[in-house]
């Protein structure tokens, strides 16, 4: 018993020692692209793209197109958690549509989250797919699966997807979508709310 108090309080002292070192800016916060690091973030059960934002087309500057509003328009809401990415795209002529992904699988490595959308979805209910991100010019982008996403009944179908097939990151104003009758499409910049 005297041994686990000992370790106990060396694992206390160590986690304070941490904590308490980590509350000092030491540089300039940025995100990051380290793999390493995201594939740390990951194995700690983590989503590096949690929090609940305001999603707009493309970069700031992007002009809009005839189905897509301009960049300075919020366009829907993203609220990304652990286990959840629920999408609301506003759209004030035939009313918000709304996709509830329970996230399957994260892969940091490919900048990736697989969801199953939930039966309260406005469509794809059942079907699996995936969001993937980018950061660019410090935003974060995503790019939902605009693919036939009801032929993907499994898991396994909607990780068999070509990623660069259906999206180029080094393409944020027409880069979404590709190859999917949606094309092009922006990708959607997050905006913490």
């Amino acid at each position: 018993m005297r041994k686990f108090k000992k370790q106990a309080t060396l694992l206390l002292i160590l986690t304070s020692l941490f904590v308490f070192a980590n509350c000092f800016e030491l540089g300039e916060s940025k995100k990051t692209d380290d793999p390493n690091t995201l594939a740390l973030v990951a194995l700690a059960g983590l989503n590096p793209i949690a929090g609940n934002y305001n999603y707009y087309n493309g970069t700031s500057d992007y002009a809009g197109g005839t189905y897509t509003a301009p960049g300075n328009e919020i366009v829907g809401t993203y609220n990304i958690s652990l286990s959840l990415i629920a999408q609301t795209m506003f759209d004030a002529t035939y009313g918000n549509s709304y996709l509830y992904g329970e996230i399957q699988e994260i892969d940091t490595t490919k900048k990736v989250i697989y969801v199953r959308f939930r039966s309260d979805s406005s469509f794809s209910q059942g079907d699996y797919g995936w969001y993937r991100w980018t950061v660019k010019d410090g935003k974060t982008y995503v790019c939902p699966d605009l693919s036939d996403v009801s032929t993907q009944t499994t898991l396994a179908s909607a990780k068999d997807d070509d990623l660069d097939y259906y999206s180029d990151p080094s393409n944020i104003n027409a880069g979404c979508g590709l190859n999917s009758g949606f094309d092009p499409a922006p990708w959607s910049r997050l905006e913490l709310n």
